[in-house]
């Protein structure tokens, strides 16, 4: 599990030093620097995976695409240098990169690898960016052996096709299994997730290895009674952006590493804080997630989620981000404490108040 990260120079940080637990949450609002902090680690991994080891900062690739080196130094950096650190259980490692202004590969000027053994550069990681999957009549099916490593793609599009092939698994981490008489099966426990979540929702998939295609249709539950399955291009929008997430979610073992972009696009409240609650279910099995949102029903799925023992907050981080403007505009957090009972320790200005602020304008 990863401990810290180091960010020195990068993008609208000039330092940042954070500590992570099971759940991190990434909250603030835009431009404040939580997607920095998820790009940090991305860049790593798609550096790592580009040479097999870090030999310099591939600013462009799978995960992430930021430009040039002058598009990411920190504006009013004194040095000219962009560096990285991640503290783990199985050691540390940083690395500083030399500044080439106008290339998007910044070589390695200096490097303490420790443990070549993280959980970012193995198979126990996922990244689910804001860009998730639509509606579509078919979608485009991988090699067999990636989705057995749970290679889900950025956009979750083999999610689909893990679920086609591996919905009779069982799912491991028992803490985000609903006790059904269908049983524990992946299938089965993204059916229950999909209808708390969208309620009366089902997926089905259908796989074409010959066209190396998978189609997903949805059945809905009437009472005792299933409808006809419908294209997901003819459900709503928010149905297929969400199921990338549940699978992930519940696929996941102790030791993996998810990040998650704003998953609550598209989704109604009630199954935002849903939602929220499956991440937190997830953590409490070991999952370490970091996840960026800006909904404060995910942030009360999770503190509910800790009231009703679920997960314990000790295990849960919330980052909040801002500008100090006392002291030249740098970027900084809060970090609120999540209480037994789920009050957080303290309420920042302008973390999750617009509600309040709206409410106090309408009486």
């Amino acid at each position: 599990m990863l401990k810290g990260i180091h960010i020195k120079n990068f993008k609208c940080f000039e330092k940042l030093d954070i500590s992570l637990r099971n759940i991190n949450v990434l909250t603030g609002i835009n431009g404040m620097g939580k997607s920095t902090v998820i790009q940090s680690l991305l860049l790593l991994r798609q550096s790592f995976d580009r040479e097999r080891g870090i030999r310099g900062l591939s600013l462009n690739g799978e995960y992430v695409r930021l430009g040039t080196a002058q598009d990411v130094l920190y504006e009013k950096a004194v040095d000219e240098t962009v560096g990285f650190g991640i503290d783990s259980d199985l050691g540390n490692m940083s690395f500083q990169f030399r500044y080439i202004p106008d290339s998007d590969y910044l070589p390695v000027d200096r490097a303490d690898t420790g443990s070549p053994a993280f959980e970012l550069w193995g198979n126990s990681f996922a990244y689910l960016s804001a860009y998730r999957i639509e509606p579509l009549e078919l979608y485009r099916i991988t090699n067999e052996e990636n989705v057995n490593r749970r290679e889900f793609g950025t956009n979750g599009e083999f999610a689909i096709q893990y679920l086609g092939i591996h919905g009779d698994d069982k799912v491991i981490n028992s803490n985000v299994v609903i006790n059904d008489k269908l049983g524990d099966s992946l299938g089965n426990q993204t059916r229950i997730w999909m209808d708390r979540i969208a309620p009366g929702v089902s997926p089905k998939v259908l796989l074409n290895l010959q066209n190396r295609t998978s189609e997903l249709r949805y059945e809905f539950i009437e009472g005792k009674e299933k409808t006809n399955s419908y294209k997901s291009i003819n459900v709503g929008f928010g149905i297929t952006y969400v199921l990338p997430l549940i699978v992930s979610l519940l696929a996941a073992k102790t030791g993996d590493l998810i990040m998650i972009e704003n998953p609550e696009a598209h989704i109604h409240p009630a199954g935002q804080r849903m939602l929220g609650e499956l991440i937190a279910r997830a953590g409490a099995g070991g999952v370490q997630l970091l996840v960026e949102t800006h909904s404060d029903h995910i942030m009360n799925g999770i503190r509910l989620a800790v009231k009703r023992n679920q997960i314990e907050g000790e295990k849960v981080n919330v980052f909040y981000f801002y500008k100090d403007c006392n002291d030249e505009y740098r970027h900084k957090y809060v970090k609120p404490e999540i209480y037994p009972d789920g009050r957080l320790s303290c309420w920042p200005e302008g973390f999750f108040d617009e509600w309040d602020k709206a409410l106090y304008e309408l009486i």
